[in-house]
């Protein structure tokens, strides 16, 4: 199988992006350098991305996959390893909208450009590789419970049997599920259990090897399923519709927006949940309660397509527009880390501020019995935050409350300081 740029190797990493302001945090990083750090709560920050990413899925906080748009019918796989994403594999013509990680292995399915037959790409542990599969519709999902318990479905083709499974070694259309509906979202949460969802406001249930058609609730498509346990999940779809499973019981919760949802995402054993979707949409949901999260991606119209975390302080999203717009968004409470390079370039470790943009604020936890400040490059005082030790939170005004002008300002808490980024 001939694949497009082979050999080739590119890494993008986490560094936090301002426009014209990024240019002012060489002038900050040598004056905070000496500095004990001020820890940020964890929140998005937007980094740049030159890719558009369809999907995203994290096992680890130092490892995860993605699949992006990386040139002209060219789909390009790339790995996190905690530090950066580096670029591993290209594909000429396969377009890919699911990624799950099995064991030391990792999975892609998709489809042949203008073509709708199923691909199945593995990770052998060098490179990506096609597997032979007898699906011969657009795969839409794929979901791994253990390093050869799969699972992936997709259009339903002729005969109405949406889905395959992985066992002893090969994939094989599972004819226990008959439908003609298409699957979008799949999650298996050990060996012997898996969900499906799909259009129409399809739930599917496998155990005990066999399919069930649970009774929709919406005629609205839902496009991602997630179980926090064996009995407890999410799916999200059309319309900012929200299900909640309870002990294998789904029902609808109260969603905080009526765009579409994309992407969702458990994060690791936090019990918080993720979901994303049109317009730059996030949603957050703590103790069963869902919110509408403040941060705005730019552009602030780009749908966020994926998102995926590896615990509770480690996540990603990603979107793009048609125009060609890539979001990048990285969850985290670190503001010290790499920076992001460009094509072919070694990554450095530098200064990592909090990014943020009208309308938003930016948390801070002091840990001295100190004045919480923040200041501008020039060191004026812009605004007293109260004293520490304790969490301040600094909307992006002055001690007038004016909003100030874009740029780096830093937070002092006697003598620790952290660089914070107001986009505009």
């Amino acid at each position: 199988m001939a694949r497009a740029g082979e050999g080739r190797k590119e890494r993008f990493t986490g560094k936090r992006s301002a426009g014209a302001a990024r240019g002012l945090l060489g002038l900050l990083v040598a004056a905070l350098a000496a500095a004990g750090p001020l820890y940020a709560e964890a929140t998005w920050h937007q980094v740049p991305f030159p890719y558009g990413v369809q999907c995203v899925a994290l096992d680890s906080d130092s490892s995860g996959w993605a699949a992006a748009t990386v040139g002209t019918n060219l789909t390009g796989l790339l790995r996190w390893d905690g530090q950066g994403w580096t670029l591993t594999d290209t594909f000429r013509n396969k377009l890919i909208y699911d990624i799950a990680p099995a064991g030391d292995s990792a999975w892609a399915v998709g489809e042949q450009f203008n073509f709708p037959d199923g691909v199945v790409l593995r990770w052998d542990g060098e490179h990506w590789t096609q597997e032979a599969d007898p699906f011969e519709r657009t795969l839409q999902a794929v979901t791994f419970a253990g390093p050869e318990a799969g699972f992936a479905g997709g259009a339903s083709p002729i005969d109405h049997t949406p889905a395959m499974r992985r066992q002893d070694g090969a994939w094989s259309i599972d004819t226990t599920l008959e439908t003609n509906r298409t699957i979008l979202g799949m999650t298996a949460t050990y060996p012997g259990k898996c969900y499906a969802v799909g259009d129409s406001g399809s739930i599917f249930r496998w155990r005990e090897g066999t399919w069930t058609r649970l009774r929709p609730l919406t005629g609205t498509a839902l496009r991602r399923v997630a179980m926090e346990s064996n009995t407890e999940g999410w799916a999200v779809g059309d319309g900012g519709i929200i299900l909640r499973c309870f002990k294998d019981s789904w029902a609808i919760a109260t969603s905080p927006t009526t765009r579409r949802l994309y992407g969702l995402a458990v994060a690791g054993t936090s019990g918080e949940v993720w979901a994303v979707g049109d317009s730059g949409t996030i949603v957050h949901c703590v103790q069963d309660s869902w919110v509408l999260d403040p941060f705005v991606p730019d552009p602030p119209d780009a749908p966020l397509f994926a998102v995926a975390f590896s615990s509770g302080s480690e996540g990603w999203a990603f979107g793009f527009a048609f125009g060609g717009a890539t979001v990048a968004l990285h969850y985290t409470d670190d503001t010290t880390g790499v920076a992001a390079p460009g094509p072919g370039l070694e990554p450095t470790r530098r200064c990592r501020p909090t990014v943020f943009g009208p309308g938003g604020r930016v948390e801070v936890r002091a840990e001295r019995d100190a004045v919480v400040e923040v200041r501008d490059r020039a060191g004026r005082l812009v605004r007293r935050l109260g004293r520490g030790p304790r969490r301040a939170a600094w909307d992006g005004r002055d001690d007038a409350g004016a909003p100030v002008p874009a740029g780096c300002y830093v937070v002092r808490c006697g003598t620790e300081a952290t660089v914070v980024v107001r986009t505009r």
